[in-house]
């Protein structure tokens, strides 16, 4: 089951004694074994072996790599090392919370070191480490806390982790439904027959209650009426994680949720967040005795019921154990397996049509009911009688009936006009014939994203002749910053290859063809008149010969493009990264059209060096979902220079054109930084609340020198910007000791 279990203690506390006394190391990843597999141990400078240290990055990468294969089946996992650093606990956090794990720590910190120490003595040499590996590592526990999130029990409460058959005798009945499928008809007509929903009664689904229906719509309203009450279990199938995918704005690999399913959805405009919370709520299995008799209830069925239930893996429990037609087998298997007063109810399986009852102990509610079967249920009452209920579904389509998606026509731009300034999160700002589209600061800060917020982002349209006059982007996000981009939706929106561009640090830049006065037309992302579209024009004419910018705005005309720029002005508007010298990078050529759509790396490449323009700089090709996610927790590490010097971040862009960015560490501690800057110049301190933040020695070094520019006579004197601060605080002793940070 989705559980993951970390223990953290020293080297020589008894970790692995603990799992091999408690039989879990069918179920542990230990970074050792692997340091083990990656080299024979090494002789040290005293004679002894240990066990080698020098291949840490392969034994943390491949380490991380078998955590995600078994968390995408769902398996129990023990990770055993020494996890003394919130940072590492954050990166199995932020996995758990991917996969929708239950993770808890194993604490064994409060073993005193001489204990510790002692059996480290003990232990085979190869595996013993100095005293003051261990002193340092107590040192750093008292430092570096667990992460909020992650339950800590005692080596002794064990037990608390493990799933147990809960007695739910206080209901009047217990209900299972079998697979729905998106048919509300059957659904409704089993609850009308029933008299309704019954807080006494106990209600279990089993799964798959989506795709392949007509009225998939209805059954989600349904279930989000009922998800929250006590007595209603909701179990997970193999379609259920599409909803999750939609919810967050992702793309499934389910050809019939995203051409049918999704549809209904949206049509019905279903509450995304509400599906977010819907399935939070469902469970991977539900494990009970009633009526004298335990039941194990899953959506495909298992062929035992083992001593600890939390060892089995979730992909068994949704997908089934052995193959798709082994289902009679496994029903019979159960009943060899288990005792006379254990029952099995599963669906999802019925390749021979078996009837509801499979056997004594075994009931099978996959009846075909999407394509005109039956939706089968079954009743539990306190005096052990099961009753199979069987309702026909009149609703349904042919199977061989061919999937077609609703046809949406496209907008005009008047369209498109209309609904722009229809929308109170966009701001229009008139400039002669052409208007600016932005999107407000409320839509920023409240983040409504919606159709036209995302397109009201440096777009430029002339009104009187209804076209598209200038763009840049359609707005795109940080990773993380949506749901639709964090690290467990990504894996389902990406596609590969995908590249990572150097995010240089400027303001961004628009150059297109301006009809009016047959010349370039030159703006930024809002204003067109304003100081930086004035300091992008005179950097333009500084860089660029006057037949560049000729050539340029032909090209622009003919072609009815926008050049899309990065400005880096270190006098008139230094940001945080520092450049020797002011800078333009030509970012993109995007096609002046309501549609975002851009010439390709190569054929922007083509025309910037024939202009003789500097372009982005691609940094990273990523083949797979595994070489992007190892690669993410490269360079976000604090330590990470890009070709030995800092950059703001990445733009990653997939094989299908799709955009998120990455801003990294040096980056945002300076941009931190640089607020606090401000506040302690002005004021001379900082308020007490935001100290808490300043967690480093750099921080805390660099806040205590500029604090005391306050005391300057003249502030007016005082520098502002973050890249001369920071150059003169590392000219102090304090700020020597950091120079390279």
């Amino acid at each position: 089951m989705r559980v993951l279990l970390l223990l953290r203690g020293s080297a020589g506390c008894g970790k692995s004694t603990w799992i091999e006394q408690n039989g879990l190391k069918n179920y542990t990843l230990c970074a050792d074994d692997i340091r083990m597999l990656c080299s024979s141990p090494v002789m040290t400078v005293s004679g002894k072996e240990a066990i080698n240290q020098a291949n840490d990055n392969v034994v943390w990468g491949t380490l991380f790599k078998l955590l995600e294969l078994r968390m995408q089946n769902g398996e129990f996992t023990v990770i055993d090392a020494t996890n003394s650093k919130t940072s590492e606990m954050n990166r199995y956090k932020e996995l758990c919370d991917a996969y929708k794990y239950r993770i808890y720590c194993v604490d064994f910190t409060d073993i005193p070191i001489e204990v510790t120490k002692e059996r480290n003595r003990m232990r085979p040499e190869v595996k013993q480490v100095p005293d003051e590996a261990i002193e340092k590592m107590y040192a750093r526990f008292q430092t570096q806390k667990i992460p909020s999130g992650i339950t800590v029990i005692k080596p002794d409460e064990l037990y608390r982790i493990w799933m147990k058959p809960l007695d739910v005798s206080e209901y009047k009945k217990v209900h299972h439904i079998g697979d729905i499928h998106g048919c509300y008809t059957a659904l409704k007509e089993y609850f009308d027959r029933e008299g309704g929903f019954k807080d006494d009664e106990l209600y279990i689904f089993c799964g798959d209650f989506i795709d392949r229906g007509l009225e998939n719509a209805d059954v989600v309203r349904f279930l989000l009426s009922i998800y929250h009450k006590p007595n209603v279990w909701l179990l997970e199938g193999n379609h259920e994680r599409w909803l999750w995918v939609w919810a967050n704005d992702g793309v499934s690999s389910s050809k019939d949720f995203e051409l049918v399913t999704k549809t209904e959805l949206d049509d019905a405009k279903i509450n995304k967040k509400l599906v977010r919370q819907l399935y939070r709520k469902i469970g991977q299995c539900a494990y009970y005795t009633y009526a004298g008799n335990t039941y194990i209830v899953t959506h495909a069925g298992l062929s035992n019921i083992p001593a600890n239930i939390t060892t089995v893996a979730t992909s068994q429990m949704i997908k089934g154990v052995g193959n798709y037609n082994d289902v009679e087998a496994v029903s019979n298997s159960f009943v060899a397996n288990t005792p006379a007063n254990c029952y099995q109810i599963h669906g999802h399986r019925n390749t021979k049509r078996l009837p509801t009852q499979v056997n004594e102990r075994v009931f099978n509610l996959e009846g075909q009911v999407e394509f005109g079967g039956h939706l089968r249920c079954v009743q539990v009452t306190p005096d052990g009688v099961h009753t199979v209920v069987e309702i026909k579904n009149n609703v349904f389509k042919e199977r061989e009936e061919p999937v077609k998606p609703t046809a949406h026509g496209e907008q005009s731009v008047g369209d498109v006009i209309i609904a722009l300034r229809q929308n109170k999160y966009v701001q229009e700002k008139r400039y002669g014939n052409i208007s600016s589209f932005n999107f407000t600061k409320t839509a920023f800060y409240d983040k409504v994203w919606d159709e036209q917020t995302t397109k009201a982002r440096g777009l430029y349209i002339d009104i009187a002749r209804q076209k598209v006059a200038a763009r840049a982007y359609d707005k795109f996000f940080n990773i993380n910053e949506r749901p639709e981009t964090k690290l467990d939706m990504l894996q389902h929106r990406m596609a590969f290859p995908a590249v990572a561009y150097v995010k240089e640090n400027g303001y961004l830049g628009i150059v297109s063809y301006g009809a009016d006065e047959d010349s370039l037309f030159i703006t930024t992302k809002s204003n067109p008149e304003g100081d930086f579209a004035v300091w992008l024009r005179e950097m333009l004419q500084r860089k660029y010969s006057e037949a560049t910018l000729e050539k340029i705005k032909e090209h622009c005309k003919e072609h009815d493009v926008s050049f899309v720029f990065e400005c880096v002005d270190m006098k008139n508007d230094p940001h945080i990264i520092e450049y020797d010298e002011d800078k333009l990078f030509l970012l993109d050529i995007v096609y002046n059209d309501m549609n975002y759509r851009k010439y390709s790396f190569e054929e922007m490449c083509a025309v910037a060096n024939e202009f003789g323009l500097v372009h982005k700089e691609k940094a990273y090709v990523l083949e797979s979902w595994q070489d992007f996610f190892d690669w993410y927790y490269t360079v976000t590490n604090e330590d990470y220079k890009y070709n030995n010097h800092h950059i703001e971040g990445f733009v990653i862009e997939d094989a299908n054109g799709y955009m998120v960015k990455l801003k990294l560490h040096y980056y945002n501690f300076w941009k931190f930084m640089r607020s606090i800057s401000h506040e302690a110049i002005r004021k001379g301190y900082i308020d007490r609340q935001r100290t808490s933040a300043l967690t480093s020695a750099i921080a805390n070094q660099y806040y205590g020198w500029v604090k005391t520019l306050h005391d300057v006579e003249d502030l007016s004197t005082v520098p502002k910007d973050i890249c001369t601060l920071r150059r003169l605080f590392f000219e102090t002793e304090a700020g020597k000791l950091f120079k390279d940070e």
